[in-house]
């Protein structure tokens, strides 16, 4: 496969599909440079997205809110503050996130608060010698109620910079404040769920299963809508949860190669220890993550700004405005094949916030009792073990794990403005089929999570507002490790196809700003890497250098249409001894997005 690889990737150069050496630098750096000689360019490592705006011109005002390097950051945050522009009349405000980084080091996750409530996570792109750039724009406006007076602004990003580890990354935020001709009626109270660790200097982040996400607040009582938004992320042994085996089967091979708790995760909203909520999460892959030659210069979906899920709980608001305090609380959990569901790996960094609105009447809201569908997930398990002929040695391992979920809360909830039937449910499935070969170290993963939630709109509009979502994902990795890694290469052979495909209408940014048009997104990436590296270097540093040797091509087409406007793109990238763009096509259209191939999926489990 890996001799496949390279003999593919120099037919597509000789055949002029995809440039030579000389030409991608060319291309990338412009003929002037290459005649002089100069070789040397940061590269613009990016994640497609669609514009925020028709134009970032005509800002009402702007201003950094944080700037920062990040070199031995590990355990070290960032600490400052932030304060409302003066004189400065807005109602949409986005922060543009800016960041530098040369030399050589891992991928990092960062993550921003506000005070104790975390406002957006990120990922990086691993760094090069000639040094990468990035821009990100993320529209802040559901936060309009934190941006409106000081906070203190903590940020994390631990990094490891010594003598091997040489690139330190240097992140500078920028608000950019607008006065757009639109209604905007953010929450009123936005309250952390979170350890609250701001005044201590320290990020609030929480760390499951080792430690607990419950909280306890006091609604206002006069509250008349409430949403959850959570904000969760696997990382260490959790990095790759969606290729984890069931537990019972982690000893298969007789090795350390598979973790536990299966490759299913739900992410669970507990009010007062009962579910109002779910999210069956995105498989988020960082820069490093699969093969690295994947994701330069084009990098994953959602790792510039990693998504939150968000559980409408109003129809809970009968109960919760009665003026005493209620837990609110974060759960991951993993299947497990004897009592359902388990506890997972270490570990998930969560965080979360409760949106309030409250009415203007200043009544007490009450509410009927609620009425409520949410039972288990259905499981199907099949497993199945392919031993040696000749010995007692596993050699192969199939499993196949479907689940389906449905929950629904409602409730008419009366406020002094009048009685309203509010529901929030969820509808969700999943399948997947993990193949594991040569003792566990080769693996194929294919999977599939479909969702639709409802919520109910503003008080004058009756009918329920529909949002859907699928992520289909395959992949293969083939490792090769030799006798001794440091006088010869491991390699890592990878390939990937995955999809992003929603049409949604999140429920903060419509009662933060009411539309009800929906989002429509279709966005797939597909690539294939061969990546080496051995152990006289530092283990994995530098694994996207060209020293290091790696060849990958990552193709992703990407469509939207919503509230600016319709935008499409389509990008190829190589990544040999130039990461080079080698296709960039941008249209004020949407463009056909082909399906990702999900091989069996259809077929055995749904």
């Amino acid at each position: 496969m890996l001799a496949l690889f390279i003999l593919v990737l120099f037919q597509l150069i000789n055949s002029g599909c995809i440039a030579s050496p000389a030409t991608l630098v060319s291309q990338s750096l412009g003929e002037s440079d290459v005649e002089s000689g100069v070789v040397e360019s940061p590269l613009g490592v990016f994640e497609v997205q669609a514009p925020l705006r028709t134009s970032y011109d005509g800002a009402s005002c702007q201003q950094v809110v944080l700037q920062h390097t990040f070199a031995a950051s590990y355990g070290t945050l960032y600490i400052g503050t932030y304060a409302p522009p003066k004189d400065c009349e807005f109602t949409t405000t986005i922060f543009n996130l800016s960041v530098t980084s040369s030399g050589i080091n891992y991928d990092r996750l960062g993550l921003i608060f506000f005070g104790d409530t975390e406002i957006w996570r990120t990922t990086t792109a691993m760094p090069v010698r000639t040094g990468i750039f990035w821009n990100y724009q993320k529209d802040m406006t559901i936060y309009d109620t934190l941006l409106r007076s000081d906070q203190k602004v903590i940020m994390s990003l631990d990094n490891l910079y010594d003598s091997v580890f040489t690139g330190a990354y240097n992140v500078t935020i920028t608000a950019l404040y607008y006065n757009d001709p639109q209604t905007v009626t953010p929450a009123d109270l936005i309250l952390p769920i979170s350890t609250q660790s701001s005044a201590q200097n320290e990020s609030s982040v929480i760390s499951l299963p080792d430690s607990n996400a419950n909280v306890s607040f006091t609604l206002p009582r006069n509250s008349k809508r409430a949403v959850v938004s959570v904000l969760a992320s696997g990382n260490g042994a959790e990095e790759f949860w969606y290729r984890n085996v069931p537990t019972e089967f982690t000893s298969t091979f007789n090795n350390t190669v598979l973790y536990g708790y299966s490759p299913f995760r739900e992410v669970q909203v507990l009010i007062d220890g009962e579910l109002a909520g779910v999210g069956w999460p995105f498989p988020v892959i960082f820069t490093g993550g699969i093969s690295p030659g994947l994701w330069v210069p084009i990098v994953g979906v959602h790792t510039y700004d990693l998504p939150s899920f968000e559980v409408d709980i109003s129809p809970w608001l009968g109960i919760l405005c009665d003026g005493k305090p209620h837990s609110f609380e974060v759960k991951v959990v993993g299947y497990d094949s004897r009592t359902v569901f388990g506890t997972v790996g270490s570990n998930w960094w969560v965080s979360g916030a409760i949106f309030v609105w409250k009415d203007e009447g200043g009544n007490q809201t009450t509410g009927t009792t609620i009425q409520s569908i949410s039972s288990e997930p259905s499981f199907q398990l099949m497993p199945r073990i392919t031993g040696s002929t000749n010995s007692s040695t596993n050699t192969s391992f199939e499993v196949h794990l479907s689940a389906q979920r449905t929950l629904s809360h409602t409730s008419i909830i009366t406020t002094s403005s009048g009685s309203q039937n509010l529901t929030w449910s969820q509808t969700l499935s999943y399948s997947s089929i993990n193949n594991y070969t040569a003792l566990g170290f080769n693996k194929t993963i294919s999977a599939l999570t479909n969702g639709t939630s409802t919520f109910s709109p503003s008080l004058d509009d009756a009918s329920p507002i529909r949002s859907t979502f699928s992520y289909p994902i395959t992949f293969h990795t083939a490792s090769l490790t030799p006798t001794d890694a440091t006088t010869a290469n491991s390699t890592i052979v990878a390939s990937l196809d995955r999809s992003l495909l929603s049409s949604s209408i999140p429920i903060l940014s419509y009662l933060t700003s009411p539309f009800k048009l929906p989002t429509v997104l279709a966005t797939r990436q597909t690539g294939n890497s061969v990546y080496y590296w051995n152990d006289t270097y530092y283990e994995f540093a530098g694994a996207i250098d060209p020293a290091m040797g790696t060849y990958g091509a990552t193709e992703q087409w990407f469509s939207s249409l919503g509230k600016v406007g319709a935008y499409g793109r389509h990008v190829k990238a190589v990544d040999g001894y130039e990461p080079v763009l080698v296709l960039n096509q941008e249209y004020n259209s949407p463009i056909d997005v082909p399906d990702t191939k999900l091989a069996g999926i259809a077929e055995v489990l749904l």
